[in-house]
């Protein structure tokens, strides 16, 4: 336990993360490592041949904390567990902004501005995917939030080597498309105003159930951290720009606070739709209050 527990402060003073988060990985995270590692163990052992890559999803909101979670499960896999994991990041697979550019001025001028599903490379993804699933180097990308722009290549993660186990973090991955009736009522003033006839949540709802949902398959394992309500995402998504401000300086990217209750609501929908949804599929849910606090988990077994 020693062990462990001198693992996860290294963590904690890595990330600059209050030494509070000692106890909620203790508490929570490392039964959930234990859990995915056995069944990982299991998954090789039915299996004559090497098998790929264990694949895990992890879901949560803008500023859950899902990034946090995700450093931290490769950090005990690779060093306690004996595990070689790497984290992959929905958003380092954005379209690039001239990409972006050219979907708002074919299908929808909102589909410049990165985020909801239709904004990622899926082809990209699923190239990436199937690289490491089997073994071999792969290069990941890496997106530059501060220009709104992917990196150049010299800066993307370099994966030399086969690894034991992937994890995939993003806000809307894992979540499904909604139903077609839930589409032409606005959920917000935003959709009203911007998206009056439907045409960008139609484009991103179509997005999720043909290049998103396929890519799901991979994944092994679904980690769920649930937020109380979307009214946390306005307060969480304000610490992430302070944080990133103080990361690369008041660069032009860097949004003001109005500008992030108005950047909240391209996600609201998707949001609110994965708050109710993916807790029935999901394999381990965190409920948190909207101090980030966890007040419960639950495991669906499959």
């Amino acid at each position: 336990m020693q062990e462990l527990t001198t693992l996860i402060e290294q963590y904690i003073v890595k990330e600059k993360l209050p030494m509070a988060y000692l106890d909620d990985a203790l508490k929570w995270f490392n039964p959930l490592c234990d859990s995915i590692q056995l069944h990982q163990n299991k998954s090789n052992h039915l299996q004559a041949a090497k098998s790929s890559p264990y694949f895990i999803g992890v879901n949560g909101c803008q500023g859950s904390g899902k990034s946090t979670l995700s450093g931290l499960m490769s950090h005990l896999f690779n060093q306690y567990y004996g595990k070689k994991s790497i984290v992959l990041s929905l958003d380092d697979f954005y379209y690039t902004k001239a990409e972006r550019v050219n979907l708002a001025q074919t299908v929808h001028p909102l589909l410049a501005t990165r985020g909801v599903p239709g904004t990622h490379d899926t082809k990209l993804i699923s190239a990436v995917f199937h690289s490491l699933a089997q073994g071999n180097a792969t290069n990941i990308p890496t997106f530059d939030k501060s220009i709104d722009d992917r990196a150049a290549i010299d800066k993307w993660q370099k994966v030399g080597s086969p690894v034991d186990i992937v994890i995939m973090e993003g806000w809307c991955w894992g979540t499904q498309a909604q139903e077609n009736d839930a589409l032409p009522q606005a959920v917000n003033e935003f959709e009203s105003k911007y998206d009056h006839d439907g045409t960008w949540r139609q484009y991103v709802n179509s997005a999720l159930a043909t290049t998103y949902a396929p890519l799901y398959a991979y994944m092994s394992c679904w980690v769920f951290l649930k937020a109380p309500s979307f009214d946390a995402v306005y307060a969480w998504r304000r610490e992430q720009e302070e944080k990133l401000k103080l990361r690369v300086g008041n660069a032009s990217h860097i949004m003001s606070d109005a500008e992030i209750l108005t950047f909240i609501q391209y996600y609201q929908r998707l949001t609110e739709h994965t708050l109710y949804t993916l807790g029935n599929y999901a394999d381990f849910i965190f409920e948190l209050d909207k101090e980030r606090n966890i007040t419960k988990s639950r495991h669906n077994a499959k």
